[in-house]
């Protein structure tokens, strides 16, 4: 339902592509994404090219089976400590979260370092009341510090309140985990550090320190939306917490959130406009040679990616400087979400539609489509079959036009 991606996937999906399209040699770089299109805040190149030489050319369902490779291990942890039951919760809970199935194969930052943080958690609670707990405790803190220092710097936070937190508890020692730890951070650097330095062509180039310094220190997080060490810390009031399972509510809860995450799926499906549009013009147009297609940054945000530039004989166009309308006529087809600045030189050839709002659907419209369920019911349209069923009407406007 949602095969395309948006601009926090970009890079890693961008870099995937080049990887393996171009190779990596040095005449190769030049031209990359992030060379031909620079101004992106540099992130490393380890995932994806790790990604690339696995999965060729499967590369999100590598990502997704890495991730079900993770989670499955930690439930064979739960199970091992708290028993059968609390890990079969654990799956289907997990199963019925949108978050987690919907970018389980995405090619974002945090999901390249989900993986290595669920295989962490599994190793720390497999070290519970074991006779290798220090063991099990050493390698936990080996994945979280390449996961910090290579992926996400924000997990070093998470990993020094465990270690902290085992240290009093005396399960863990002091030494071991400072040379664990001084080790593992100095190779996860070494291997950064190697590897970006010749995909990024600077000196000593480490991404996850360069984004903590742009994001933290130069407090330019605001430019995403977010403000630089903002936390929300909940905290239980109870001197004794525990967690009380009710069967009939957590059915019941179960049951509810498998049905908004396949309201959200669906719902999600209309975010990628412009992914649905750089498709759409290579069927539209397939008899067309020598095409020089233009996509606006609202197109780049939402789904067109390298990927689905698919003629060699085209030539695709991200270029953010044109001011004026005369400045776009060297191209054959624009794919735009501002149409209506292009009519003196192109006319519509087509129009995509993407999300906008959801309403209510009338209670009597519910229940009319459910009774004709089976009536309804066609394999060749079942997303349309689908959102009949939802008791929301997804509103969808035009979002991307492609003068031609």
């Amino acid at each position: 339902l949602c095969p395309y991606t948006k601009v926090e996937e970009s890079f890693n999906l961008q870099a995937s592509h080049d990887i393996m399209e171009f190779g990596i040699s040095l005449d190769a770089l030049k031209k990359y994404d992030h060379f031909e299109f620079p101004g992106v805040v540099p992130r490393t190149f380890v995932g994806p090219l790790l990604l690339s030489l696995v999965s060729w050319p499967t590369i999100r369902f590598f990502l997704g089976i890495s991730t079900s490779f993770a989670l499955s291990y930690l439930r064979s942890s739960i199970t091992k400590y708290f028993g059968y039951r609390v890990s079969v919760a654990f799956g289907v809970l997990s199963a019925c979260q949108f978050h987690t199935i919907f970018w389980a194969s995405r090619t974002l930052p945090n999901m390249f370092a989900f993986p290595l943080v669920i295989l962490s958690y599994s190793h720390w609670i497999s070290a519970i009341n074991s006779s290798e707990s220090n063991r099990k405790l050493l390698q936990m803190i080996r994945y979280m510090t390449y996961t910090a220092v290579i992926f996400r710097f924000e997990v070093g936070m998470l990993l020094a309140i465990i270690v902290l937190f085992e240290l009093w508890m005396e399960t863990l020692s002091f030494f071991d985990t400072l040379r664990v730890g001084i080790i593992s951070g100095l190779a996860s650097l070494g291997i950064s550090c190697f590897i970006d330095t010749y995909f990024w062509q600077t000196l000593l180039m480490w991404p996850e320190g360069y984004v903590f310094y742009f994001n933290a220190v130069l407090g330019k997080s605001v430019e995403w939306g977010l403000i630089a060490y903002d936390f929300n810390i909940i905290v239980s009031k109870q001197k004794y917490p525990r967690l009380i399972f009710i069967n009939r509510l957590i059915s019941a809860l179960v049951v509810i959130g498998f049905s908004i995450s396949t309201v959200m799926v669906i719902v999600s499906s209309y975010n990628y406009p412009g992914g649905a549009a750089l498709q759409k013009i290579h069927v539209i147009q397939k008899d067309y040679a020598q095409a020089r297609v233009h996509l606006d940054v609202y197109t780049a945000m939402t789904g067109a990616s390298r990927f689905g530039q698919l003629r060699h004989d085209w030539m695709y166009y991200k270029n953010e400087s044109h001011s004026l309308p005369t400045d776009y006529a060297v191209y054959t087809h624009l794919l735009t979400s501002t149409p209506q600045s292009h009519g003196d030189y192109f006319e519509i050839i087509d129009i995509v539609y993407g999300y906008e709002t959801i309403r209510l659907k009338n209670p009597s419209v519910i229940v009319q489509n459910w009774l004709n369920l089976f009536q309804n019911f066609d394999l060749n349209h079942m997303k349309e079959f689908l959102e009949s069923l939802l008791p929301v009407q997804i509103v969808i406007e035009p979002k991307v036009d492609w003068p031609g």
